[in-house]
């Protein structure tokens, strides 16, 4: 009895955090702005497999955190921004309010000149990195920000993870801002690549997979 338990309870966690199909990643790269599919950039190859284990890991915190994110997803939809960065925070701060690291506090880790540009309060017994509604609408302004900085959605999550002047010296090192060529130059960060592997199989997951 309790092997066909573990059984069981093996199988239903290998179905519940079910790596996306290769549509579902396609219907998520469409939605953030890419006209390039999962075939043809050779980056996102074999990222079902080198990528499935932090995949997971950020899915259990998704499903302990659905209440929270469902506010934060309801923000993006009203500010028409695609629901895929409603998903950063998880790759970002495992979506939690009070993480910090190398000077970036809160769910959408920002740093202290970021966040006051975008009219956080940050001063001694006070830092509303740390509020997650507050630092929302700050990164909502930021992404639509960036959105009208760089055109596509998907340049957007780049310039997040890895900065505009280095995205910009990117795209003019490379003459291009396909994802297929900019996600293969050896300067592009794995930390930002990985984000963004990481956040596209989960939109292709919680946002995409039921729509097939």
């Amino acid at each position: 009895m309790e092997r066909i338990l573990f059984g069981f309870l093996l199988l239903y966690s290998i179905t519940l955090y079910a790596v996306p199909s290769e549509e579902a990643i396609n219907a998520s790269l469409s939605a953030i702005g890419s006209e390039e599919t999962y075939e043809e950039i050779n980056a996102l190859h074999k990222i079902r497999d080198t990528h499935a284990m932090s995949y997971k890991y950020h899915m259990k915190r998704y499903n302990v955190t659905k209440e929270e994110h469902a506010k934060i997803a309801q923000q993006f939809k009203e500010a028409d921004i695609p629901l895929y960065f409603s998903l950063i925070p998880y790759c970002e701060s495992n979506f939690r309010s009070d993480a910090r690291g190398g000077g970036a506090v809160g769910l959408w880790q920002f740093m202290e000149h970021s966040g006051r540009t975008y009219g956080l309060t940050i001063k001694k017994g006070q830092d509303e990195r740390r509020d997650i509604e507050l630092s929302t609408k700050a990164a909502i302004r930021y992404i639509k920000d960036l959105k009208k900085e760089f055109g596509e959605w998907y340049l957007v999550d780049f310039a997040y993870g890895l900065g505009e002047i280095k995205l910009k010296k990117l795209i003019k090192k490379n003459k291009s801002t396909k994802i297929s060529v900019l996600l293969s130059d050896p300067e592009f960060k794995k930390g930002t690549k990985d984000h963004f592997i990481k956040t596209l199989l989960m939109d292709a997951t919680i946002h995409q997979s039921n729509e097939e």
